[in-house]
């Protein structure tokens, strides 16, 4: 990736692939929420994309997840109308589903927000701007894709990995193996954009489903 311009609140940079144009827009209010803005342009023929979205790691001490939208099992876009939308919550090592052999797992759909707290209730909340996709794990993405069987996934205790997604590309399968997702859950190469609100948690005084309808301006 070519080296980051920052511009006031704006990050940009060219990816390699084809010199794509991807840039972040952070609005820092007063009150220390951050909205983050993704923009994606494609430049050329680009394969289709598995997801996109943005990844970050947190303290395992706030590994309390809990959020408004599809659950409690993991949901995607073509395998979502089985878990209802409702408030839930849970450790982030109980939203991994095992499956025989290592792959993308606990992803939850239509989420208006997903928190991450430890026993004192401070932490941060995560806002979609309307939706995301979202799911947390005890590891990192590396080991996911690198490892052969379930055993191989040593779950951290220090760190665990946030994913805050505006969508990822369906399941497909529909042979029961092989079969491609169909095209309205295909994340094809074109300009994506999306945005989310964090927002700090400070105790248990905070109400996540209270300040993820406040309205700033």
């Amino acid at each position: 990736m070519a080296p980051v311009l920052a511009a006031g609140r704006r990050a940009a940079a060219v990816l390699p692939a084809g010199g794509s144009d991807y840039a972040n827009v952070y609005t820092i209010y007063g009150n220390g929420d951050v909205v983050v803005e993704a923009d994606f342009q494609p430049r050329g023929k680009l394969p289709e994309l598995p997801r996109f979205g943005m990844q970050m790691a947190m303290p395992g001490e706030f590994s309390k997840m809990t959020w408004l939208g599809r659950g409690p099992h993991e949901s995607y876009w073509d395998r979502k109308t089985g878990a209802a939308v409702g408030l839930y919550s849970g450790p982030v090592r109980e939203q991994v589903h095992v499956y025989v052999r290592p792959q993308e797992t606990g992803n939850k759909e239509d989420v208006r927000w997903v928190s991450f707290t430890n026993q004192e209730g401070i932490g941060l909340l995560a806002v979609g701007m309307p939706l995301l996709s979202a799911s947390a794990w005890p590891f990192a993405m590396e080991k996911l894709e690198t490892a052969r069987h379930t055993h191989e996934l040593e779950f951290e205790t220090r760190t665990f990995t946030v994913n805050l997604d505006y969508k990822q590309t369906g399941v497909g399968g529909d042979n029961s193996w092989g079969a491609r997702p169909h095209p309205q859950y295909t994340l094809y190469s074109k300009p994506y954009n999306y945005k989310f609100r964090l927002v700090p948690l400070r105790g248990k005084g905070s109400n996540a489903s209270v300040l993820a309808r406040q309205v700033i301006e």
